[in-house]
C-alpha cells in the first residue's frame, strides 16, 4: 500500500469503509472454504473486536468465538504475558487467531505457540492489516487483509489513548501530533467514512 507523506495536521485514509467491507468478505469466504465444519475464532483484545464482529457475520460456516488479552511487547521487559485466557477448550478443533494488525510478529508468535500447546487440530492467523516492514520474527499469516507500511495507523479497532477505535475506516496518522493532542484528528475523521471528506486516499 503506498505511503505518501502526511499533510500537516491531516490524516490520510488508507482503507475506506467500503474497502474494509471487501476485505472482510474475501477473508470470510476463504476461511469458510478452509473450515467447512467450522472453527474457533479467537479475537486478540481489544483492537480486533470490530474486525472480528464483521468477520463472524460474513462467514457461512458455524463458528465459536473467544478472546485472549496479552501485555504489549516492550524490549527489555521480558516476554509477553496473558492477561485473559480462553474460556473454550480448543483441543481437536481448528483455531484462528484474529488480529487487527500484525507488526513485529512477536505477540502473534507468542499466541500461536501458546495455542499450539493446547492440542488443537490447527492454528491459523487472520489479520486485517499486515505491516511486514516492521517484522522482527517470522510469522506465518494464513489470511491477510491489506499490507501497510505507514508507521502509525488508527481506526477500525486501532486506537490512540482509547480514541478512534470505533471509526469505520483506517487512516495513517502523525503520532507526534497525537501525542501532543490525542483529539487532533477527531474533527477530521468522525462523521466521515469517505476519503473525499478527509483527504484523497492513497488508493486514488
Amino acid at each position: 500500500m503506498p505511503s505518501d507523506p502526511l499533510r500537516p495536521g491531516e490524516p490520510r485514509v488508507l482503507l475506506t469503509a467500503a474497502q474494509i467491507e471487501g476485505i472482510v468478505a474475501r477473508l470470510a469466504a476463504a476461511m469458510s472454504a478452509r473450515y467447512p465444519a467450522g472453527a474457533v475464532l479467537i479475537g486478540v483484545l481489544r483492537g480486533s473486536v470490530p474486525f472480528l464482529a464483521d468477520l463472524v457475520r460474513a462467514m457461512t460456516v458455524p463458528v465459536s468465538v473467544d478472546f485472549m488479552a496479552i501485555t504489549p511487547y516492550a524490549p527489555g521487559q521480558g516476554r509477553v504475558r496473558l492477561l485473559k485466557d480462553l474460556d473454550l477448550d480448543i483441543a481437536g478443533r481448528d483455531a484462528v487467531i484474529v488480529e487487527d494488525i500484525v507488526d513485529t510478529g512477536l505477540s502473534t508468535a507468542f499466541l500461536r505457540s501458546e495455542l499450539q500447546r493446547r492440542r488443537p487440530r490447527s492454528v491459523a492467523v487472520c489479520t486485517l492489516l499486515d505491516r511486514r516492514v516492521r517484522r522482527v520474527v517470522p510469522v506465518e499469516i494464513d489470511f491477510a487483509g491489506a499490507e501497510v507500511t505507514d508507521p502509525y495507523v488508527i481506526g477500525f479497532g486501532l486506537d490512540h489513548e482509547g480514541r478512534y477505535r470505533n471509526l469505520g475506516l483506517i487512516a495513517a496518522a502523525d503520532v507526534e501530533l497525537l501525542t501532543a493532542d490525542a483529539d487532533a484528528y477527531v474533527a477530521a475523521l468522525y462523521g466521515s467514512t469517505d476519503t473525499a471528506e478527509v483527504h484523497e486516499s492513497a488508493h486514488g
